[in-house]
């Protein structure tokens, strides 16, 4: 029986500038998922592994509702055995359903000798989000299939350049904070100034991208709009966020609907430094939070392991 193993990073939304269209892949960290045919009509979930929480039922799991999604577009109803490994945990705001999504979406296609784009593929995986959260938001699962920096509004996907030698370190503090909950908090209608500035400072953010100008796109990632209301669910979010700046840090903000946080910063050793501070920050307030550095990379999303 063909089996095939593939892997899709976590990822970060918004990225301070780009609230819901804007995803950039965490290259190492993410979730696998292994289909194998099992020569029934049915798909059936096997196993999960580090995901408890996460349910079993084949209509209500991201990764069978996507190769079912694909499946029906297909006409072909070829029953696969699905295992799901995740690599970090739900609810972190690094778009956990949509890594799972992006790897069921690349898995299956490759097991049927790749019928779709990876393109096509993200409004499959877009499906596993809507199960998940509720709506088919593109960002986070055209990220983690696409990698690199992503710009998704509508059915409009734009791959942007990816400066060489930037790293992301993020922070999970693990608390409760569900994404309708974060939704809840936002203000439905900003002043015209705040929208304004906010539209200026994305159009600065993709072109330090061209430019390759990091002090651009240092002085671009900059979250007027969010940030002052979804930062108050943080712990300590502005100290953070003053440490890490002081130490180098491009930029600070929000992972998606949060509770994690990121820092972008230029080389490993700085990476490492404020992987340091975010850390001294955090042991003292006695919250169990897990950290990740990754680099950015425009070759960083869904992948084949085996």
């Amino acid at each position: 029986m063909k089996e095939i193993t593939a892997f899709a990073p976590a990822s970060i939304a918004n990225f301070n500038v780009g609230y819901d269209v804007l995803g950039v892949s965490l290259n190492n960290l993410g979730d696998q998922v292994k289909l194998i045919h099992n020569e029934t009509q049915e798909n059936k979930i096997v196993s999960i592994e580090n995901g408890k929480q996460i349910p079993k039922d084949v209509n209500k799991n991201c990764c069978s509702v996507v190769i079912r999604k694909m499946q029906e577009a297909l006409g072909i109803y070829r029953g696969v055995d699905i295992y799901i490994t995740k690599g970090f945990a739900s609810g972190s705001g690094l778009g956990s359903s949509s890594a799972s999504s992006a790897a069921a979406a690349f898995t299956y296609n490759e097991l049927l000798g790749k019928p779709y784009s990876k393109k096509e593929l993200v409004f499959f995986a877009a499906e596993g989000e809507r199960v998940a959260c509720g709506s088919a938001h593109i960002d986070n699962v055209a990220a983690s299939i696409l990698g690199g920096i992503v710009l998704a509004s509508g059915n409009d996907i734009i791959e942007l350049p990816v400066p060489e030698n930037l790293f992301a370190t993020t922070l999970f503090p693990k608390i409760t904070l569900n994404t309708t909950d974060s939704r809840k908090i936002l203000k439905e209608h900003v002043s015209l100034k705040s929208a304004s500035k906010q539209i200026g400072l994305m159009g600065m953010f993709v072109s330090s991208l061209y430019k390759n100008d990091l002090n651009g796109l240092s002085n671009a990632l900059q979250d007027i709009l969010i940030e002052p209301m979804r930062s108050l669910l943080i712990p300590h979010f502005f100290e953070m966020k003053e440490a890490v700046k002081q130490y180098g840090a491009l930029a600070f903000g929000i992972s998606g609907s949060g509770p994690s946080v990121f820092a972008i910063s230029e080389g490993k050793k700085n990476a490492e430094l404020i992987t340091n501070v975010l850390e001294e920050v955090y042991v003292p307030l006695g919250i169990e939070f897990q950290i990740y550095n990754n680099a950015l990379s425009e070759k960083s999303g869904a992948r084949i392991l085996k």
